[in-house]
């Protein structure tokens, strides 16, 4: 059984032989860890190189990444969620599977944190690893003949303050509401824990493969997110933006703007994400719950109440 048939299927991920570190190049602390990392990764004659990350992924920039990527087995991006979805943006199309360090913050992609950092990399080297599969969407965008993938989100939003956007939803050629809203967001499950889950979408296993759409503060309509099949198709259309229109976004990272009339169509890619964890993503849930505050700190559960009083 495949993942795109099971929420629990990982395979077994054998140790790279090349791997690439990058971190964002402002980050003296990033840096840091990823010369450490380097380091520590010499007692396994593995094949290394770095990329640090500036804040704008220039066309120039992607051209000189050909001869390092090539051949590379792994990436790892030490950071947050916004590094990884950086990093997995440049090597997509090469299908080189991610593992992401979390520095400080909440994150969801980056999972592993500075304390865990060895024993992962040993388990990662020692064939102990496993490898995962996220869904990812495409939009079409009509008025500029081109389709972007996005591993996060999709999302039409305003380009400046002051007055909501208007835009036209449809699933599969029905039209189901005309948002005037701050954005409407496009999210697949890995973008359930971020952007849409902030306007009050569902959580979703990551390994789920519907899309949520998601209105962001509208006004004078409900709210309600919608889960749509993966096999179906949504098509915004903007009927009234701001005086200079509005912007379309692929995970935060690629922008585009759109004048009235223009429309986006996203549907479920045929590619996926690949990620390398430790466990599967089988803790998924307690990793939510953990970082979004589900459970009180002082909380014991009664498994816990049982065994102290055996």
């Amino acid at each position: 059984m495949t993942l795109k048939h099971s929420l629990t299927a990982a395979t077994a991920f054998p140790a790279p032989s090349k791997i690439g570190l990058c971190f964002p190049d402002h980050l003296s602390e990033a840096d840091e860890i990823c010369v450490g990392v380097g380091r520590w990764l010499e007692q396994y004659a593995v094949d290394t190189w770095t990329l640090p990350l500036p804040t704008t992924l220039s066309d120039t920039f992607r051209e000189g990444l050909s001869g390092s990527i090539d051949g590379t087995d792994l990436l790892i991006c030490i950071g947050g969620d916004g590094t990884v979805l950086k990093a997995f943006e440049l090597v997509s199309s090469l299908k080189i599977p991610v593992l992401g360090i979390r520095l400080g913050r909440l994150g969801f992609l980056a999972e592993v944190v500075e304390s865990e950092i060895q024993q992962t990399l040993r388990e990662v080297m020692e064939d102990r690893s496993l490898l995962f599969e996220r869904n990812l969407i495409d939009g079409f965008l009509e008025s500029y003949g081109t389709s972007f993938s996005a591993l996060n989100d999709i999302v039409i939003g305003r380009d400046a303050i002051g007055s909501t956007i208007s835009i036209l939803a449809e699933i599969d050629g029905t039209l189901v509401a005309e948002y005037r809203a701050d954005a409407v967001i496009i999210a697949t499950a890995t973008g359930s824990t971020g952007y849409s889950l902030s306007a009050g979408g569902p959580v979703l296993h990551p390994s789920e493969r519907s899309i949520l759409m998601t209105p962001v503060a509208p006004h004078l309509t409900r709210s309600n997110s919608l889960i749509v099949p993966p096999q179906s198709e949504i098509q915004l259309t903007l009927v009234r933006g701001n005086e200079s229109g509005a912007l379309l976004s692929f995970d935060g990272i690629r922008q585009h703007h759109l004048n009235d009339g223009d429309s986006i169509v996203v549907k479920s890619s045929d590619q996926v994400a690949k990620f390398v964890t430790t466990n599967g993503g089988h803790d998924f849930y307690s990793k939510v719950a953990k970082r979004l505050g589900w459970l009180r700190s002082d909380y014991v559960s009664s498994y816990d109440n049982l065994n102290d009083s055996n």
